[in-house]
């Protein structure tokens, strides 16, 4: 057999070679006759086995490992699970606030506004605290749980909040502010995460529209002046609402220009501020204010006046405010009135004032028939002795007219052509106080002047020339000085007619009659002469009366003394005493027993410092019947 046919039968398996491909049987095959017997490669299965199985106490071991590893587990698990709940309990913006009202309110009505608050947490707020911000024309009221903080802030305390709730508080109050004004509610609800300690706050605002004013408030005011005019403002204002204001205030910003006169009432500060303090439901008052104005052609004159609640700060919380324009204007005729021994404006009684009345056509066209009147006003003003130089004076109405036919320069006044018209009248000497009114008195006289070529614009007054002057009267001030021995408060002794070396008391009195206007800061200063002595007693006890004996000065301290003292009301008078000790060289003379003695007071209407003085007071008493002329002269003693 070649070596090939070998090869293809060790390769191929079939009925040829099939035992050649037997191996021998033995005892080690797997089954001999059904008997089962184990192969050395078995045994070495079972060994391998064997090894790998655990014996208890490693059994033991891996439990003991494998309920480590788990407890391990859980509690990572667990703490980061925790830290996750902990951490997702609570959000800033799961807690929420909101206002439920109006957007529009009436002033002076009461309003009510919800405030809705929510937690959509799965943790409680604590210490929930509701803080209330508004402007200061807002007014909590009728708030049982709301604390007052401040004129702008309030507080409501709200306590727990408990998880996945909501809740709602209630804020009551009531605007004063003008028609329009917008103001605003503002709350702010702080709370602090039962899961923690910070603090956190959420917020929310409603604006509100004022549809009605709280107060009314008008100001009028004249629609055009003229440079150098004389003006009125008058301001009304009236509670409208149910219920009463306080710490009421107008305050004035006067335009540019104005020169404040007079007003009433008086400002209570700063020339421009009227404290009206409480107003009831429906009161109201008016201030009316006269000043002059002073502007160029067509300037524009503006006024505003605003009305509202005094705060603490000094500030002004709003009720109304209102505006009032007017027009500078220039005449082509001018007028102007001045005084030839005036100063100041201030008249005193019994002066002659002595008018100038100028006229001057500043126009580029002549006027002609010019017509110049003076009105004139002022019950002090001695109408009967009033002189002219020319015109026409009517007593009925008070007013001086002049015409062409008196002044014939008025029958023609070309541009830039000017004249001067005079007349004098006395201020009386005796001013008639009747009762309280008769105090501030004045002196006013208005001058025109007008042409039929000056042109009346369309819907617009015509301008005439005009001019106002005021004078003030300053108070009279009457001081006496008189003496007594006979005297019902104080108990004098002595001889009458006084002796040499003996002591004679007198009681020296001082009177002021007081006539138009209140004085402040008065008081009388004189001074004993050598060899009169001040016993020191003094009647009235409350009138004031301090002696220097360096200087020997004494001073009579008045203060504030009201108008009409010794006409309408009774007079002010103080006695001190005094004695007088003759020598034997003043035998047959009067002795001085007070020498001269100066009054000076501040006059509150005119600010004019008054001064009054009256001569030395000697022994030779005409008042005093007891002592007459010749008691009051030195004699020897018996």
């Amino acid at each position: 057999m070649s070596l090939d046919d070998l090869n293809k039968d060790l390769h191929s398996f079939n009925d040829n070679n099939r035992d050649f491909h037997a191996h021998e049987k033995s005892q080690y095959d797997p089954n001999i006759g059904g008997v089962s017997s184990v192969s050395p490669f078995d045994e070495k299965l079972e060994w391998e086995k064997a090894r790998r199985e655990l014996n208890p106490f490693q059994k033991r071991i891996l439990k003991i490992s494998i309920a480590v590893l788990l407890l391990i587990a859980l509690t990572v698990g667990g703490f980061v699970y925790s830290a996750w709940w902990k951490n997702d309990a609570f959000h800033q913006d799961r807690v929420s606030i909101s206002f439920e009202g109006p957007s529009a309110a009436d002033s002076t009505q009461v309003v009510k506004y919800i405030i809705h608050y929510k937690n959509n947490n799965r943790v409680l707020l604590k210490n929930a605290e509701i803080k209330l911000n508004y402007s200061e024309n807002f007014q909590p009221t009728d708030n049982v749980n709301v604390k007052f903080l401040n004129s702008t802030s309030s507080s409501i305390y709200v306590g727990e909040i408990k998880p996945k709730s909501e809740g709602t508080v209630e804020i009551k109050g009531i605007f004063y502010a003008p028609k329009d004004a917008p103001v605003y509610l503002r709350a702010e609800l702080g709370f602090v995460p039962s899961n923690g300690s910070t603090q956190f706050s959420m917020d929310t605002q409603i604006s509100v529209k004022i549809t009605t004013d709280p107060v009314l408030l008008d100001v009028s005011s004249p629609a055009q002046a003229m440079d150098g005019d004389k003006i009125e403002y008058i301001v009304d204002y009236k509670n409208l609402g149910i219920r009463p204001l306080s710490k009421v205030q107008i305050r004035i910003e006067f335009p540019d220009g104005f020169q404040f006169g007079e007003s009433q009432p008086m400002p209570s500060q700063n020339g421009s501020y009227w404290t009206i303090g409480d107003l009831d439901s429906m009161q109201g008052g008016k201030i009316r204010i006269a000043g002059t104005i002073k502007g160029s052609d067509s300037q524009n004159k503006k006024i505003i006046v605003s009305m509202g609640q005094l705060g603490d700060n000094g500030d002004l919380a709003l009720y109304n405010k209102r505006e009032s324009s007017m027009q500078i204007v220039s005449p082509v005729l001018t007028v102007s009135q001045s005084l030839e021994n005036v100063a100041d404006n201030i008249v005193n009684a019994g002066d002659s004032l002595r008018y100038i009345v100028k006229y001057q056509n500043v126009s580029a066209t002549g006027l002609r028939n010019a017509i110049l009147t003076v009105e004139l006003q002022g019950k002090i003003l001695d109408f009967s002795k009033i002189n002219l130089e020319s015109g026409a004076f009517d007593g009925a109405k008070n007013i001086i007219t002049w015409k062409a036919s008196d002044v014939p320069a008025l029958a023609n006044i070309n541009p830039g052509d000017s004249g001067q018209l005079r007349f004098s009248i006395p201020v009386k000497a005796i001013i008639p106080v009747e009762n309280g009114n008769d105090k501030n008195l004045v002196i006013k006289t208005v001058a025109k002047i007008d042409s039929p070529d000056i042109p009346t614009p369309i819907n617009s007054n015509k301008i005439i020339g005009s001019n106002t002057l005021e004078l003030k009267l300053a108070s009279k001030v009457i001081l006496n000085t008189l003496a007594y021995f006979t005297d019902t408060q104080l108990k004098n002794y002595g001889p009458i007619p006084i002796q040499v070396s003996r002591e004679t008391l007198f009681a020296v009195h001082w009177s002021l009659v007081n006539v138009s206007n209140d004085l402040v800061g008065a008081k009388v200063v004189s001074s004993l002469p050598a060899g009169t002595r001040y016993t020191g007693t003094t009647y009235p006890s409350n009138e004031k009366i301090s002696y220097n004996p360096q200087a020997n000065q004494l001073v009579w301290d008045i203060g504030n003394v009201t108008a009409g003292a010794g006409t309408i009301i009774p007079i002010r008078e103080v006695e001190f005493q005094v004695g007088v000790t003759p020598q034997t060289n003043q035998v047959g003379e009067a002795l001085k027993m007070v020498n001269g003695s100066t009054f000076t007071g501040s006059d509150t209407f005119t600010g004019k410092t008054i001064s009054v003085e009256n001569p030395e007071k000697n022994t030779q008493l005409r008042e005093d019947s007891t002592v007459g002329y010749l008691g009051g002269k030195v004699v020897n003693g018996l």
